[in-house]
């Protein structure tokens, strides 16, 4: 199980001098994927692996296609849950930029300022919930394959195409407020390690309200304030969001599906992912059958 975050996040110092748009990206495991702060935007695609993705003071489950953006100084990781032995060569595929880009060629090029709302919300980091997979995946690839003006051609036409997206916010305390995450912080991610361990299970509010040493009502108001979500709404998403790995990777049945992830009411599972991704299971797995795995 994952250590909770009681320490301050690490400070990385990414040297991006000569060039506006930076390319990186992780296999797994990797030394430099930890509890971390530095001064760009992250742009961050997940390619392989489940985990969990902590952003600012939020805490949730992520899964190949979670493609975000983290603001300046805003702490975040995304963890990765590895079976003994597993690794994979490319885990994240990473687009960095400079904080004031945007602002100080707006001065010249006033058309960059209608991305001011988009990087403003990134300040708390922003989840893109609708960009396809492999449309995500050929923009990092544009942008890691040029150089020079054409690097820059393809970030800001990628850009473009993210402003237009739906996105819903992470975090509900911005960079300058997240300070040593504490005692809060350690219990949510408790919370957190749990549901994602038992998530196969019947889980009960209760058992955790227990774990953590509060009433019941207590528990409801103290995760939902904390974390942004509703508990059983968390639950729900987390089992989801599994569900969405095993319609794209596997053969399974639906119904073999929903039981797997913990749903023993196929209506309600259909009702629940209906709810989440706009779309029912079927029609969700048909969308993702012709994508191209990456490896």
């Amino acid at each position: 199980m994952a250590e909770p975050n009681t320490k301050d996040p690490v400070w990385e110092f990414i040297q991006i001098n000569d060039e506006s748009v930076y390319y990186k990206e992780h296999g797994v495991p990797h030394h430099s994927i930890h509890w971390h702060v530095h001064e760009q935007y992250e742009l961050h695609l997940i390619v392989k692996t489940n985990g969990k993705a902590m952003i600012g003071n939020h805490l949730g489950p992520f899964s190949p296609g979670q493609l975000t953006l983290v603001g300046p100084w805003l702490p975040h990781n995304w963890e990765s849950t590895l079976q003994p032995g597993e690794t994979h060569e490319l885990r994240d595929m990473v687009i960095l930029f400079k904080p004031d880009l945007f602002y100080t060629a707006a001065k010249s090029f006033p058309e960059l300022a209608q991305f001011g709302r988009l990087l403003e919300q990134a300040k708390m980091g922003i989840e893109f919930l609708d960009v396809p997979f492999d449309n995500a995946v050929e923009c990092f690839q544009k942008v890691r394959e040029s150089e020079g003006v054409t690097r820059l051609v393809h970030f800001l036409s990628f850009i473009d195409y993210l402003s237009k997206r739906n996105t819903r916010l992470l975090s509900n305390m911005p960079a300058s407020e997240v300070k040593e995450p504490g005692t809060v912080q350690s219990r949510i991610n408790e919370v957190v390690d749990y549901v994602m361990q038992n998530y196969q299970q019947p889980i009960r509010l209760k058992t955790l309200a227990d774990k953590l040493g509060m009433t019941e009502s207590y528990f409801s108001r103290f995760f939902h304030q904390s974390s942004g979500h509703r508990f059983t709404d968390f639950v729900n998403r987390v089992r989801i969001q599994r569900a969405c790995v095993l319609l794209s990777d596997t053969s399974d049945t639906i119904a073999d599906i929903s039981q797997t992830v913990g749903f023993h009411n196929l209506a309600n599972f259909s009702r629940h992912f209906r709810r989440i991704n706009g779309l029912s299971p079927l029609a969700y797995r048909k969308k993702h059958a012709s994508q191209t795995s990456v490896t």
